[in-house]
């Protein structure tokens, strides 16, 4: 496959279905990336599966067979596997070298894939990309890695979450927010950077360690002006 730097990667997994209003601020041009039974959805949702990676293993026959018949790359692997589907697809867009990536998932029933999924968040390799938009429904998280910063221009009022991924404690100095932090420490194991709130947008939020969730809750999709997010080296 040719490299694709510069360009966006929609990352559509399994699970439950996502919210299809999502595709609004997702550009039309994205390489659709289905790991396993994403493809199911991506069907469901009228997308071309560019590429379905995975083991197959809930992927309906049927729309593999579609996904063939279309000319998608099928990107096989045995069930006896190290990664899971969506590290699978996380690592081949990396490989591919795209620059922003959104992932499209409507959670799942399964506690030990969601957790997994947040695992995979955490990867150092991930900091390699522009920007890494992951909607669970109709909430929104973004991940920032250490030295870089993260500007939201949400309106006041709006809850935004902050929680380290991975083994690692994330290190943060915020502004625009109710609550600020000051390089100071955020911990795995405590969930003080639940619900602050925003009251002078734009928001910034600058990750000196660690890697950081940013969440915002809620249905921003619906909202009149969809907030714009820029991150930055720092």
């Amino acid at each position: 496959m040719s490299n694709h730097s510069e360009q966006h990667a929609l990352i559509i997994l399994g699970g439950h279905a996502p919210d299809p209003r999502v595709l609004a601020l997702v550009p039309e041009s994205a390489l659709v990336v289905c790991a396993d039974s994403g493809l199911d959805h991506a069907l469901e949702l009228g997308l071309h599966p560019h590429v379905v990676i995975g083991d197959f293993d809930s992927a309906t026959s049927d729309a593999v067979e579609h996904a063939r018949s279309v000319g998608s790359i099928l990107v096989p692997f045995d069930a006896d596997k190290d990664l899971t589907d969506a590290e699978l697809a996380l690592h081949f867009v990396l490989d591919q070298k795209f620059s922003d990536a959104t992932v499209l998932w409507g959670g799942g029933d399964r506690i030990d894939h969601v957790l997994g999924v947040m695992a995979a968040l955490a990867h150092p390799r991930l900091s390699s990309l522009s920007s890494l938009s992951v909607w669970v429904g109709r909430d929104q998280l973004r991940v920032v890695h250490a030295d870089t910063a993260l500007e939201l221009h949400h309106r006041a009022g709006t809850t935004i979450s902050l929680l380290p991924l991975g083994s690692e404690s994330s290190r943060v100095t915020t502004s625009g927010l109710q609550w600020e932090l000051v390089d100071e420490t955020l911990e795995g194991h405590a969930a003080r950077g639940v619900s602050n709130v925003v009251v002078n947008p734009p928001t910034r939020i600058v990750v000196h360690h660690g890697v950081l969730a940013v969440i915002v809750p809620g249905d921003l999709i619906s909202q009149p002006s969809p907030a714009a997010a820029h991150r930055s080296s720092v």
